[in-house]
């Protein structure tokens, strides 16, 4: 049983990356102060298309980023909150075993 594909490999195109990350970035931030957006397009050789989809991702990680800013924040102050009930709970534990030593003490 023959498990390769059919078609030639000539028919089979591999189109790497034309752009990189950075370009896209400058792209990206560019079409922020740009009033026309299929020039922009044109001038850099893009689709407008994969444009589009660029700038969605951008937008998506920086959305992410200042999501995971504010949870960094939340997560700081119950970590704060529970270091100071631990730290209650300590001094209880503490004065609870003096009062028991000295009940011990003068009770026996």
């Amino acid at each position: 049983m023959q498990t390769s594909c059919t078609l030639p490999m000539e028919k089979v195109i591999y189109m790497p990356e034309k752009f990189t990350v950075e370009q896209k970035e400058q792209i990206v931030i560019e079409s922020f102060t740009a009033t026309n957006i299929a020039e922009l397009c044109r001038r850099h050789g893009v689709s407008v298309a994969q444009f589009h989809r660029w700038k969605e991702r951008f937008l998506e990680g920086g959305r992410k980023g200042l999501g995971e800013s504010s949870k960094g924040n939340e997560y700081q102050k119950e970590i704060d909150d529970l270091k100071r009930l631990v730290g209650d709970q300590a001094l209880v534990i503490d004065a609870l075993k003096k009062i028991d030593r000295g009940g011990n003490s003068h009770g026996h």
